[in-house]
């Protein structure tokens, strides 16, 4: 299985998922023609991709996702309000493309199992997905305010957890942005801060060997370095040995291996 991140972030996010000749696209939050580029720098081309599935309708989730689905002919995957609101009307052919999968539910893509679950955003129907191959688990959970339980239970059946950690709470709180999305982003329908955010990584740590990517880092109210220090420091200082922790950029990111891995326990 193999997981690699094209963007995160405020300004865009897309990851891609690969196993066993199935390939997932986990958002496509970029305008079309960088998308298009990414997929392509990738090795991807029209054919190859599997489906699109989508945590939401925002712009920085799905810009790229209805002219993707379009010219790739494949088809997106979401809770039926998500797809309403990103596809064209049925009358333009935007049902063509349609998969709806219920807030909560299940379905297979070729030899994986995709789990969509609820997490608490100010969008219509938001959710993250677990992506199952059989022998490793993907969690990816982003643009969530609260971590409800079903999240929790999610994050700690993964193998690579891909969790939010949008910002500091008190650079947001002294930072230039107006008090309204101050208190958007603060609020349980918000971003989770870092500080939620290692609450609910302590909350899994056990013995099982995990790897985490901290996404969507705030611009403005968030770095590298802060959010290094207050979650990876602080769950190294934690005792949580088994949970290697990286940081997605706003660009073309990192690139996880579950062959290498193996690979690695091998030797």
């Amino acid at each position: 299985m193999k997981v690699r991140s094209f963007a995160s972030g405020s300004s865009g996010n897309a990851l891609l998922v690969e196993s066993g000749g199935i390939r997932l696209l986990v958002d496509a939050g970029l305008p079309p023609a960088l998308l298009f580029r990414r997929l392509r720098d990738a090795g991807l081309q029209r054919g190859s991709l599997s489906a699109i599935l989508l945590t939401h309708e925002h712009i920085d989730h799905a810009q790229g996702a209805a002219v993707l689905a379009q010219e790739w002919q494949v088809p997106i995957i979401s809770a039926p309000e998500t797809l309403r609101k990103v596809l064209p009307t049925p009358e333009e052919g935007g049902s063509r493309w349609a998969e709806p999968l219920e807030v909560g539910k299940s379905l297979r893509v070729g030899t994986l199992e995709v789990t969509s679950f609820p997490v608490s955003h100010d969008a219509i129907a938001p959710c993250g997905y677990m992506i199952h191959s059989g022998a490793w688990r993907i969690c990816v959970a982003v643009d969530t305010g609260d971590v409800p339980g079903a999240m929790l239970e999610m994050l700690r059946a993964a193998h690579l957890l891909v969790v939010e950690a949008n910002h500091d709470r008190e650079r947001l709180l002294n930072g230039p942005y107006p008090w309204h999305l101050k208190q958007r982003i603060l609020s349980p329908t918000g971003h989770l801060s870092n500080e939620q955010t290692i609450r609910a990584l302590e909350a899994i740590v056990d013995n099982t060997p995990r790897w985490v990517w901290l996404a969507h880092l705030s611009k403005t109210n968030n770095t590298p370095d802060l959010a290094r220090r207050q979650i990876i420091e602080r769950l190294t200082r934690s005792g949580a040995n088994f949970i290697q922790a990286d940081i997605l950029p706003p660009g073309a990111g990192p690139v996880w291996d579950s062959t290498s891995l193996w690979a690695d326990a091998a030797r």
